[in-house]
Order: C-alpha cells, then sequence, then structure tokens
C-alpha cells in the first residue's frame, strides 16, 4: 500500500512538471509603432487672390482631414478643398502596415570572421510587403555579402537622423527586395564582420512609400500629420560590436548576463532557462554553460541570438 502511494504520488510531480517542461520559446512578430494619424485640428485659411476692390486677401476653408479608409492594412486618405474648390485626396500607407517575425544566426568563418545572416519573414496575414531593412552595427569592417543578383552596393542610414545616430546602420532598401517579399515569404540578409555579436537595433518598414501628387501641395498643417521614421517597426537583433572584441570572457559574460532580461523580454529565452543561466553563467563553467545553451537552442529554450552570444564569450 506505501509504494503505490509514493508511485501516485510521483505520477502526480511528473505531471505537475509537464506544463514546465513543455514550455518553449515563442517569437512575436515585431510591434507596431504607437503613432496615431488625427485630423488637424487647427489650421489656416488659405489665400487664392487680392481683391481689387478691397485690396484684401480672399480665402477659403481648405477642410484639411485625414480618413482612415482600412486601419489594419494602415490605409488613411489625406483630402482637402483644392484652389479649384474640387476635393483633392492622396492616398497614404503607414510604413508598419507590415508583420515581420525577424530571426538572426551568427556562424564563425574559417578566416576567423562572423557571418550575420538576419532571416525576414513577412507572415501570411500581414497587409503589404517587405520594402526596408536596416540593422545597427558598431563596426567599422561589416559589410553586406551574398547580395541578390544584379545589387552591387547597399547604403547607410544618415547618422543625422535621431533615430539611427548610434553606430553604422546598414541598409537594405527597396531595389534590394524589389516588392517580392510578399505576404508568407522570407528572405535572407547576410553582413560579415570580424566583431562579435550583442545587441544591436533594427527597423523595418513595408509598402511602397512616398505619396502620389495631384497637382498642388496639400496644406501644410495636413502634411505635417504624415509620421516619419518614428511609424517605422523597430526593435531588436543581435549585429557586430567591435568593443566586444577586447573584452575578457568575463567581461563578456557580465554583458550577456545583463542582457537576459531585454532577452527574455523579447521572447528569446524561456523563463526557465533564463533562470538556470543567471545561476550558472561564469568563468568557471563556460564550457558547461555553452554545451547547455546548445541542447537549449534544439530544445527550443532559447533562440539563435541567445546562443550566438552565449558562443562569442569564448
Amino acid at each position: 500500500m506505501r509504494l503505490v502511494i509514493i508511485v501516485i504520488l510521483f505520477l502526480q510531480a511528473a505531471c505537475a512538471t509537464t506544463p514546465q517542461q513543455a514550455q518553449k520559446i515563442q517569437r512575436q512578430p515585431i510591434p507596431k509603432s504607437r503613432v496615431t494619424l488625427t485630423s488637424p485640428t487647427q489650421y489656416e485659411h488659405r489665400e487664392t487672390h487680392i481683391d481689387p476692390k478691397t485690396d484684401e486677401p480672399v480665402t477659403y476653408d481648405p477642410k484639411p482631414r485625414v480618413e482612415a479608409v482600412d486601419v489594419k492594412a494602415g490605409k488613411y486618405a489625406f483630402t482637402w478643398i483644392g484652389y479649384d474648390g474640387k476635393e483633392k485626396v492622396i492616398m497614404y500607407q503607414r510604413p508598419d502596415a507590415i508583420d515581420i517575425i525577424l530571426s538572426a544566426s551568427v556562424t564563425k568563418m574559417s578566416d576567423g570572421k562572423y557571418l550575420y545572416t538576419y532571416n525576414i519573414h513577412n507572415l501570411p496575414d500581414s497587409k503589404t510587403y517587405l520594402s526596408w531593412f536596416t540593422v545597427q552595427t558598431f563596426a567599422q569592417d561589416v559589410r553586406p555579402v551574398r547580395l541578390r543578383e544584379g545589387v552591387r552596393h547597399l547604403g547607410r542610414m544618415s547618422n543625422a537622423i535621431r533615430f539611427f545616430k548610434d553606430g553604422y546602420w546598414i541598409t537594405f532598401g527597396s531595389t534590394y527586395f524589389r516588392e517580392d517579399i510578399t505576404p508568407g515569404r522570407s528572405i535572407d540578409v547576410n553582413l560579415e564582420s570580424s566583431a562579435p555579436p550583442g545587441l544591436v537595433g533594427c527597423s523595418l518598414t513595408g509598402g511602397k512609400g512616398g505619396l502620389k501628387g495631384v497637382g498642388e501641395h496639400m496644406p501644410t498643417e495636413l502634411e505635417n500629420a504624415i509620421p516619419g521614421y518614428e511609424a517605422w517597426l523597430r526593435s531588436y537583433t543581435i549585429g557586430p560590436i567591435e568593443n566586444l572584441e577586447n573584452q575578457s570572457a568575463e567581461e563578456r559574460t557580465k554583458y550577456v548576463l545583463e542582457s537576459l532580461p531585454l532577452m527574455q523580454q523579447l521572447g528569446w529565452i524561456t523563463e526557465d532557462a533564463a533562470r538556470w543561466y543567471k545561476r550558472n553563467l561564469n568563468g568557471d563553467n563556460l564550457s558547461r554553460v555553452q554545451k547547455r545553451a546548445a541542447q537549449d537552442l534544439k530544445a527550443e529554450q532559447i533562440t539563435s541570438e541567445v546562443f550566438a552570444m552565449i558562443e562569442a564569450i569564448n
């Protein structure tokens, strides 16, 4: 009887731990921006001409407004009354009207350099195609590799733009993606650098961008309602950071430990795995930790980003 009770208790304990053991990382789409589009509440009346009798300007109300056409697809109509008295409409699509899951992995090559591979997956329910991807780096020698046929070079975002002022932002633009990364499709882009991986920023957009004119400028107040770079998708990934090259294994270990909360927030590591690395990640048992990281990657307890950062410690 006593043996039966022990067996029952053992089975209950095993069942109780099943949810924890089944827990796996779950990548989430890059979050949308929090930018809202609204009609201007204050605006100037437009001047058409000077009345020759009174020598005073003649004005009219352009009635500028922003109207949602398809919120899910991020489509809006910027509407006003033109100088000719007719309604003018310019269509606009938000750059964040795209659902993307981004993953990154790192391979150490025979020449000692790191190959960074970014997989950009445009989800099937997304509303438009991929048009822009830019990734932050902190290395002088970073360069794109394995370019698509016909693409000779890529660009960098200007440091004068406040969202891209830190580091070197390598840009894969619309001429690279060619409008064919439609919903449900994926693409890999690659960078090479001698610098090891660390946490960096990234930004993406979808759709054509730009506006098709209607023969006259829209009212200034309406133009000011169009968001800029703040409406782009923004998140984190891994990229080359040359300052990590000169750090000791102890310093790199500390860096990874300090990065764990953000990596957990990004969905790159499960709660149980994060707890284990917080307890065990130190210089004394690095080989054990790296062996565990390989197992956790296979078991979907950590992502390729976490694995790459742990591998690069030594």
